[in-house]
């Protein structure tokens, strides 16, 4: 894979591929991977998991139905049905207040999330990217890379 410019092609050990920008760090937080910007104002995060009973539209709105219990301020939240790679998929996409600065050690205030779900073989994948607000657009950029960059690969089996 060819990253565009001010991004860089990364092979996790988690069993994928995808471009993210120069300068994001991984942090392996089980069962998630996250990609970090320097200072943490953006997340790229990856979770595989089994593919789930009623797809990724079933798994979308269930966590849309939680959402304001755990995203605090909850709003403008909305799941739609798509496809991916000709797969199963759906969207997710929402506001709230953002991270608790002492619990996540991230700058605090409101955070767009953009969030994508589909099935791919026997997996289901879920890529998102949480970005202040006031930088969704630079956000749905990096998502728009990560989606149209990420492949799935063999994990690397741990020792």
């Amino acid at each position: 894979m060819t990253a565009p410019a001010g991004y860089h092609s990364v092979q996790d050990p988690a069993g994928f591929a995808l471009a993210v920008p120069d300068g994001f760090t991984r942090s392996f937080e089980p069962p998630r991977v996250f990609y970090y910007s320097p200072g943490k104002e953006f997340r790229i995060g990856v979770l595989i998991q089994d593919v789930q009973d009623g797809g990724p539209i079933a798994a979308m709105r269930s966590s849309a139905a939680l959402a304001p219990d755990r995203y605090p301020g909850y709003r403008d939240g909305k799941v739609d049905r798509a496809t991916h790679k000709g797969n199963r998929a759906a969207s997710w996409e929402f506001t709230w207040n953002g991270f608790e600065e002492q619990e996540s050690k991230a700058p605090s205030g409101a955070r767009h999330t953009y969030d994508f779900a589909w099935d791919e073989g026997d997996k289901m994948y879920d890529l998102w990217v949480s970005a202040p607000v006031g930088e969704a657009d630079e956000g749905r950029r990096y998502f728009d890379t990560a989606l149209s960059t990420f492949v799935r690969t063999k994990p690397v089996s741990s020792p």
